[in-house]
């Protein structure tokens, strides 16, 4: 694996899925919004992205090829201004100054959006400015800063425009098996091997059991 994964990390359709969107909306960056509910390993794929990419650090050889990340968090709330928002903005574009072309090709500066949703609800109304600030880069070429925005519920679409939109669907009766299954390889493969529909029918049960109480 180019990405390595700690114990209990299971290789799903999901976590899948947002890495790779990740991986290209950030080495283009193109602005990036992941939407779907807590658990659908929104927030994993960035850290996952943050520690794979460290240029020529990296562990792995083909993320020696790309940039190094420069990951710049702001985390969301219904407390939230646009004066708070502006700054992780500054921050990240701050970072870029004073570098040559060369280095701008071997770095990209990042601004990670966790809780987006929470902070539409701030009566301060401060994702107001991710229209200007996103639209501000659109000329920018390697001055341009990297945008990755995660919500647990889809936002105005009048936001969510300004870059891709990846919406995590509700896993699949199959999804669930391969990922119950996955986590007990990561931790004892050949008693996974062995016991395979044990764990295959443990991710069905807890599929079933949920849906079972969202009804």
């Amino acid at each position: 694996s180019i990405i390595e994964l700690d114990n209990g990390i299971a290789k799903n359709r999901a976590l899948l899925d947002n890495v790779f969107s990740l991986f290209v909306a950030i080495n283009n960056k193109v602005p990036i919004f992941i939407v779907g509910k807590p658990g659908c390993s929104k927030s994993l794929s960035v850290q996952l992205i943050n520690n794979a990419m460290k240029g020529k650090d990296s562990s792995s050889s083909l993320f020696k090829e790309y940039p190094k990340l420069i990951l710049n968090a702001y985390q969301g709330s219904t407390a939230s201004s646009s004066e708070g928002v502006k700054k992780v903005f500054v921050k990240a574009r701050n970072i870029l100054k004073g570098l040559g072309p060369e280095d701008l090709e071997k770095n990209i500066s990042m601004i990670f959006f966790d809780e987006m949703g929470l902070a539409e609800h701030s009566p301060k109304n401060p994702l107001k400015v991710i229209h200007s600030e996103l639209e501000y880069d659109l000329n920018e070429g390697y001055k341009k800063v990297a945008f990755v925005g995660i919500s647990n519920w889809a936002l105005d679409a009048s936001k969510m425009n300004r870059g891709l939109n990846l919406s995590i669907p509700e896993p699949e009766e199959d999804d669930i098996k391969i990922t119950a299954y996955t986590i007990g390889e990561s931790y004892d493969e050949i008693l996974a091997i062995e016991n395979r529909e044990l764990y295959e029918n443990l991710g069905l049960a807890y599929y079933k059991y949920k849906n079972d109480n969202n009804r």
